[in-house]
């Protein structure tokens, strides 16, 4: 059957609304226009088989339409198709991009052939290798430190060596291969390990360039006078002049930096305490719920005559400390004749006689436990002390 004849057979399909079977033929001629095809009827669960005739038409709009669905075509099947086609293609490249957009797409889809995608991307785009390292968690160590070996790959050696808890080697890896003392020391840092700095002393002191590569990079992490001292004598380090100069140069800058700080930081602290000191000193407004609303009703009258002059007033009554105009246990009014009663900061008022019944008994409940403390309060004073406080707020501390 020709070409041709297969071409005028699918049309006839078509007009006979036999989509399915049209589909076939179009893959199989690999035709442009399939993929609209697909879309236009909605086919997608005819293409099960006819993956690598999508490949080989357009790969990126098969790759883009497998992995949108890729609930009805899952990735096994795709993969199972690409391993085993029997036309003259590529099928590691083909492999290579439907499982690195899979792995962009989601990074738990194809955790299967994980393994498989790293010899993909180190055969086909090596730059992904340590994004994949570090994304995924379901690849095998020693088969991908076997695949880096053989390719030459240092860095990719040294993260997985990191991964697998060879930090020595990794360490020496760096220094003997990448000869990279920036590197080396990043990867100390973040191994959080005091045995790999004297480690990483330890290789330099072989190679008197690297002794003054690593005083300079290791400002902050490690003091530069622990490796002068274990400089052995008689070792020329060149440029160690230049480099003694920058090192002190870079302390006493940050040394400035550290005390301007502190500066800053106590001038803060003062004008906190200030400011919490004028505060404090503010007088507590008295007023009751109606007198208060009053108050705001002549307020907003007066306002009328001048906008700047309420602004103000506004604000100052905004910044006042306020409560009601009754005892927090009793609730009757604080302005009792021949009563005394007390304001605390916290803007709670009492009559003092209310306040002293309510912390008798406060005390009272609480003997037997300041007993077994060392009978001392929270401050330090004697239990047997009298002390004014707040009721409602030790309480709710308590």
């Amino acid at each position: 059957m020709t070409n041709s004849l297969k071409e005028a057979l699918a049309e006839l399909y078509v007009i006979n609304s036999q989509y399915e079977k049209a589909l076939s033929l179009f893959a199989e001629l690999l035709k442009p226009e399939v993929f609209e095809f697909i879309e236009k009827h909605s086919l997608h669960d005819a293409i099960h088989d006819k993956v690598v005739n999508l490949m080989l038409l357009d790969c990126k709009r098969a790759v883009h339409l497998l992995i949108q669905h890729r609930d009805i075509i899952p990735p096994y099947e795709v993969v199972e198709q690409l391993l085993h086609a029997s036309k003259s293609c590529d099928k590691k490249y083909l492999l290579h991009q439907y499982l690195h957009a899979l792995f962009e797409v989601d990074i738990h889809a194809g955790k299967d052939y994980h393994d498989m995608q790293l010899e993909l991307y180190a055969d086909y785009e090596p730059r992904m290798l340590l994004p994949f390292l570090r994304t995924s968690q379901h690849y095998r160590l020693d088969k991908a430190y076997e695949i880096f070996a053989q390719k030459e790959f240092v860095k990719e050696q040294v993260f997985v060596l990191g991964r697998m808890g060879n930090a020595k080697e990794a360490l020496s890896t760096i220094i003997n291969k990448l000869e990279d003392i920036q590197e080396a020391v990043e990867f100390v840092t973040e191994q959080h390990d005091d045995e790999l700095w004297d480690e990483l002393i330890r290789q330099c002191l072989q190679k008197p360039e690297m002794v003054g590569m690593l005083l300079e990079h290791t400002v902050g992490n490690l003091d530069p006078l622990y490796i002068v001292s274990l400089v052995p004598d008689g070792l020329e380090i060149p440029k160690l002049r230049d480099r003694l100069v920058k090192i002190v140069t870079d302390y006493r800058t940050e040394t400035s930096l550290r005390h301007g700080c502190n500066d800053i930081l106590k001038a803060d602290c003062v004008n906190l305490l200030v400011k919490y000191y004028h505060e404090a000193r503010r007088g507590v407004c008295m007023a009751s719920m109606d007198e208060e609303a009053q108050g705001a009703r002549v307020n907003e009258g007066s306002s009328r005559t001048g906008d700047r002059s309420s602004t103000l007033r506004n604000l100052e009554m905004k910044s006042r400390t306020r409560c009601g105009a009754r005892c927090c246990l009793c609730f009757d009014p604080l302005s009792i004749q021949d009563m005394s009663f007390i304001v605390f900061y916290c803007c709670h008022a009492y009559h003092q006689s209310c306040l002293e019944g309510g912390l008798d008994s406060m005390k009272s409940n609480s003997n037997a436990r300041d007993s077994d403390d060392g009978s001392e309060d929270d401050d330090g004073s004697p239990s047997g002390e009298s002390r004014m406080r707040c009721v409602l707020c030790t309480t709710a501390a308590a």
